[in-house]
């Protein structure tokens, strides 16, 4: 099962608005086939696995990390092409979230003869298709919330103590590298106007090298600046600048489209961008899943409209004493669970999230 999450990661693009699926089969204790779900419209990791395997698939055990499904989408379903095959026994690590088809992959393959065996390697299973459950399917984007801070719960040193403009980081190489590995899921990488204008981002995945880190499609740049106080010259293709819209018709919408970005109106809300606006422009260019990584402010703004997904928390063994914190008002971690708590290196990593994953993985063992 190890094997069949490590194939569903590496993929060139993120596979949106299907799940990422990774499966092998073996034969003998040898691998005799595997394949990965790259994109919608193109076969399931199943089908793939199972035409690389042929007719060592007779009597084989496949692998894969989400029960094959019964049911027509744009490819035809895989539990039919399995029992074709003369698979012997599937270990599925989790049943299908989708609680009108779950369960329905198994069944039909049990009710054919073949073994069935589910719950192997189910957590990282339910974290790999993560954004697909808490959205239904990508009904609407999904948003994950980044932070680091200092152990005084700081967010960045005073910006007077700040000599150039570079990314300041609190957090060491490994929790960075983390960061790059999530990016790598990530349609788009959201950012506010003043740490555009205070770091200068990449925005991009460069840190996760490694083939299991996940898809090598580049993240969107997008920057939320209400008024468009950005400088042109500090974003270009492929940026997706969003604004208020009064701010559209003046010359530094046009200058920034010269620049190469693309510019978009949502609503404004007591003068900052409405956060469910933001997500409504995230869905009309296609991007279905975004990382926010801006300061306080905006961290604190998303959070109160209660449409942060997920929260990630990096906490870095420095003390700064004076800096940027949290802003008067704020949403609060008592409307998310804690899901995991991890080592970064000397930091800690700890995940919250809005929907109870232990609930959620209660349910998709079952």
């Amino acid at each position: 099962m190890a094997a069949a999450l490590d194939v569903a990661r590496v993929i060139g693009e993120r596979p949106w608005p299907n799940p990422p699926v990774g499966a092998v089969v073996v034969k003998d204790g040898q691998v005799v086939g595997s394949g990965a779900h790259q994109r919608a419209g193109q076969p399931h990791a199943e089908q793939v696995a199972l035409a690389q395997a042929g007719a060592q698939a007779a009597g084989a055990t496949l692998y894969v990390t989400l029960e094959p499904c019964n049911h027509e989408g744009r490819t035809p379903p895989c539990a039919p092409t399995v029992v074709r095959s003369g698979i012997r026994r599937v270990v599925a690590a989790i049943r299908d979230p989708n609680p009108r088809v779950a369960g329905g992959g198994c069944r039909f393959l049990s009710e054919r003869g073949v073994a069935v065996q589910l719950g192997v390697m189910a957590r990282e299973a339910l974290d790999l298709v993560w954004p697909f459950v808490v959205t239904g399917g990508f009904g609407r984007p999904y948003l994950e919330l980044k932070l680091a801070q200092s152990l005084d719960g700081l967010f960045a040193p005073d910006p007077r103590r700040r000599d150039s403009h570079a990314p300041v980081y609190l957090t060491g190489t490994l929790s960075r590298v983390e960061v790059h590995r999530r990016r790598c899921w990530m349609d788009a990488v959201i950012v506010g106007e003043g740490t555009v204008l205070a770091d200068r981002p990449r925005l991009d995945a460069r840190l996760a090298g490694k083939p299991g880190d996940g898809p090598r499609a580049r993240p969107r740049p997008v920057c939320l600046d209400s008024d468009l106080s950005l400088d042109p010259s500090l974003v270009s293709d492929p940026w997706l600048v969003l604004t208020g819209s009064a701010a559209l018709s003046g010359r530094r919408a046009r200058d920034l489209a010269r620049s190469g970005a693309e510019v978009v109106a949502v609503p404004t809300r007591n003068g900052r961008l409405d956060p469910e606006g933001v997500l409504d422009a995230l869905n009309e260019a296609g991007l279905r899943t975004a990382l926010l990584e801006g300061g306080p402010r905006l961290a604190a703004s998303f959070l109160q409209a209660g449409v942060v997904d997920r929260w990630t928390l990096f906490t870095a063994p420095v003390v700064l004493g004076t800096g940027v914190g949290w802003p008067a008002e704020r949403g609060a971690k008592d409307s998310f669970s804690l899901t995991q708590v991890t080592r970064c290196g000397q930091d800690t990593m700890a995940v919250y999230d809005r929907m109870s994953f232990l609930d959620q993985l209660l349910k998709v063992m079952a």
